[in-house]
C-alpha cells in the first residue's frame, strides 16, 4: 500500500474520516475460530477495515442475518455449463458464487492457445471472479486426436497473468513419471510460485507419493473416503465433487474430521446447465453437506477461506480487516438462500436478482465459429468385423459413474460378419469421430448402457479432445446425426430414421452457446424428452454419460477415435475376440 493509502486508513480506524459503510447487527462467519459470531463490520473502498462500527456514510442494520464470504468453486470447467461466463455470473453472483476456479482444458484441445485466450477475454469484467489454471494435457494422452497440442513453452508466458494461478489438472501420471515436457509444466509453475492442480483417478499409493513429491498438491477424483485420507495424509487439498455425473460428496464427507477439514474445499467439475439451473452450482454442494450433517461454519469455512488459502488468494475468503468486502447476507443457517450480495462493498444483487447488468459482447475467432472439420465418410467406415466368430469386446456403462468396464461377448452379426446393434440386449455401436483437422480417423465398438431402442444421439463435447462422438443403433442415424452436428456448428443432436427429433446448437467450439442460459433451457429439455423416445434409461443423464465415453484416462475402457483403449494397459483391443484369447 502507497504511504497515502496507509494514513487514510490510520485516520478512518481513528474516526478523523468517514468510511464508506457500516454493517450492524450481523453474524459473521470466522474462519479462524470456525464460529459465526454477532458483530458490526465497517467496509471502505472495497475492503473491511474494522469489525466494529466505524464512522460511515451509509449504515446498514442487518437485524442479525448471516453474513458469509462469496463462495468459492476450487475446480470446475465453464465449458460444461455450455454457457459464457457472463452467463455464468449473471446466474452464480445473486447465489452467493463468487469465484469459480476454471480450467479451459476443454476449449484448449479444440483450439490451443486461441481457446485459453478466449475463456481469459470472455471472463474479464465481470462481478464473478474467474481464475484460470492451465490445462496440462492437450491432448490428455497419445492415445486421441485433439484439435491442439500445448508444450510447456506454450502455456509458460500465461503464467505471469495475474488471473492465472497455475496448473490445472495433471491427469497423465506416465507423463509425471517420465515426460520431459510434463517435468517443465511442473517446473515453469512451481518457479512462479503457483499451483499445480492433481487428476488422481486411478492412483495408487506410489503414484501419490510422486505426485505430492512433485508439488502437485490437489485432488478432485477421490470417490471414497480412504482415498481422501491418503491424500490429506500427503498434504494435498482435497476438493470434495458434485457435478452433474460425478457426484462423490456423500461417500467422501466420513473422512472430513474437526482435525483434518482445513485440507477440504467443494467443486463441481462437470455442471451441465439444465442441472445447474435446477440446482445451482457449489452453493448446491455446501448445502448438501450441510444437509448431511457437516456443521454450518464448518462446511462454509471449507467453501471460502479453505478454498482461497489452497490457491493462495491472500485477501478472499475471510471477513477480516484487510480482506475485500465480497460477501453476502442470508437468513437461515440450513437454507443460505442470499438476499443481498455484496462485491468491494457494493450491493451487486438483491433477492436473486442482479442490481445491474454484466452482458459483454466478446469476439468468437474463426477457430471456433468453425470447429467441425470431420472427413467425408460412408456406412463402410463405421463397420466392426468380427469374422470368423461373434464375440467382441464390449464397453459396458453404469449409470452415475464414469468409471467403465469391458466384458467379452458373442454379439449379432449380419449375413458377412460385421456387428449389429442388438437392441434386446441393450447393445449399440459407439463412434468417435475425429472433427478437427479432416484426419478421417473413426473408432468403433460395441457399447452397453444407453438403452437405445432405435435412432442415434450424438455430440461434439466428448472429453477431452471433443471429437464427434455418436452412439447408435444402425449406421444410417449415425451419418444422420453427424450431417446436423456439422450444419449446426457442434452440439448434440438425437436422430431416428435419419429425422432429427431435437438438437442444441453450441456453435462456439462444438462446446459452448452465445444464448441466455434461461433461454437455452427449453432445447435442453426438447433434446432430453426427445432422448426418452428412443431409449429406455432414466437414471442418468445420457448427454453428460457420453461425453465421457472417449476419455481415455478414466478406467477401464474407452473409445477414442483411433479405436477401444485399455486405459490400465494402454494400449488399442481389437474389437474381434479370437477362441485363444481369454
Amino acid at each position: 500500500m502507497e504511504i497515502q493509502e496507509l494514513r487514510n486508513l490510520r485516520e478512518l480506524l481513528n474516526a478523523s474520516l468517514e468510511a464508506d459503510l457500516a454493517i450492524l447487527n450481523v453474524n459473521v462467519l470466522d474462519p479462524y475460530m470456525v464460529e459465526f459470531r454477532l458483530t458490526d463490520m465497517t467496509i471502505h473502498q472495497g475492503k473491511i477495515i474494522a469489525m466494529k462500527a466505524l464512522r460511515a456514510k451509509k449504515i446498514l442494520d442487518a437485524q442479525g442475518k448471516y453474513a458469509c464470504p462469496l463462495l468459492i468453486d476450487a475446480h470446475m470447467h465453464i465449458e460444461s455449463t455450455t454457457v459464457l461466463p457472463s452467463e455464468l455470473n449473471d446466474f452464480l453472483i445473486p447465489r452467493g458464487v463468487g469465484m469459480l476456479i476454471a480450467d479451459p482444458h476443454e476449449i484448449a484441445n479444440v483450439a490451443g492457445l486461441t481457446g485459453i485466450d478466449f475463456m481469459l477475454g470472455a471472463s474479464e469484467k465481470l462481478d464473478l471472479d474467474v481464475r484460470v489454471m492451465l490445462p496440462s494435457c492437450v491432448p490428455a494422452t497419445a492415445f486421441e486426436h485433439a484439435g491442439a497440442s500445448l508444450g510447456a513453452e506454450d502455456l509458460r508466458p500465461y503464467l505471469s497473468h495475474p488471473r492465472v494461478l497455475g496448473l490445472a489438472e495433471v491427469m497423465d501420471k506416465d507423463a509425471v513419471r517420465y515426460d520431459e515436457d510434463m517435468l517443465y509444466k511442473i517446473g515453469n509453475t512451481r518457479a512462479m510460485g503457483k499451483n499445480v492442480d492433481g487428476h488422481g483417478a486411478n492412483l495408487d499409493i506410489d503414484d501419490l507419493d510422486l505426485y505430492s513429491a512433485m508439488g502437485i498438491n490437489s485432488d478432485h477424483e477421490c470417490v471414497s473416503a480412504e482415498e481422501a485420507r491418503e491424500r490429506v495424509r500427503r498434504g494435498f487439498y482435497v476438493f470434495m465433487r458434485q457435478g452433474s455425473v460425478a457426484d462423490n460428496l456423500a461417500d467422501l464427507l466420513p473422512a472430513v474430521t474437526l482435525k483434518n477439514f482445513r485440507r477440504f474445499c467443494f467443486c463441481t467439475d462437470d455442471k451441465h446447465p439444465d442441472d445447474l439451473l435446477d440446482h445451482g452450482g457449489v452453493d448446491a454442494a455446501v448445502k448438501k453437506a450441510i444437509q448431511l450433517g457437516l456443521d454450518h461454519a464448518v462446511a462454509l469455512t471449507m467453501a471460502t477461506h479453505n478454498a482461497a488459502t489452497c490457491y493462495r488468494l491472500a485477501s478472499k475468503g475471510a471477513l477480516s480487516p484487510g480482506y475485500d468486502a465480497d460477501f453476502f447476507l442470508f437468513r437461515d443457517l440450513n437454507d443460505l438462500t442470499a438476499e443481498l450480495v455484496f462485491k468491494g462493498g457494493e450491493i451487486v444483487a438483491e433477492n436473486g436478482r442482479l442490481t445491474h447488468p454484466t452482458r459483454q459482447d466478446f469476439p468468437v475467432p474463426d477457430s471456433l465459429a468453425n470447429s467441425v472439420n470431420f472427413a467425408p465418410f460412408g456406412i463402410k467406415d463405421l463397420a466392426i468385423w468380427l469374422y470368423p466368430n461373434r464375440k467382441a469386446h464390449v464397453m459396458n456403462l453404469h449409470a452415475g459413474n464414469v468409471l467403465t468396464t469391458l466384458t467379452v461377448e458373442e454379439t449379432r452379426v449380419d449375413e458377412e460378419g460385421f456387428f449389429q446393434a442388438d437392441v434386446s440386449r441393450d447393445l449399440a455401436k459407439l463412434c468417435v469421430i475425429e472433427r478437427h483437422h479432416a484426419k478421417g480417423n473413426i473408432g468403433c465398438c460395441p457399447i452397453r448402457g444407453f438403452k437405445l431402442k432405435r435412432g442415434a444421439i450424438a455430440s461434439t463435447v466428448a472429453h477431452d479432445s471433443h471429437n464427434l462422438v455418436v452412439v447408435s443403433t444402425n449406421d444410417a442415424d449415425v451419418l444422420a446425426a453427424a450431417h446436423e452436428i456439422k450444419r449446426i456448428g457442434g452440439g448434440y443432436v438425437v436422430v431416428q430414421d435419419g429425422k432429427v427429433l431435437a438438437s442444441v446448437p453450441l456453435e462456439i467450439g462444438g462446446l459452448l452457446s452465445a444464448k441466455p442460459l434461461d433461454q437455452s433451457i427449453d432445447s435442453w429439455r426438447k433434446l432430453h424428452e426427445a432422448f426418452a423416445r428412443i431409449s429406455d434409461a432414466d437414471d442418468f443423464n445420457p448427454f453428460l454419460m457420453l461425453s465421457f465415453m472417449s476419455l481415455p484416462v478414466i478406467p477401464d475402457v474407452k473409445c477414442t477415435d483411433i479405436g477401444l483403449i485399455d486405459v490400465a494397459r494402454g494400449k488399442v483391443l481389437d474389437i474381434a475376440v479370437y477362441e485363444e484369447e481369454k
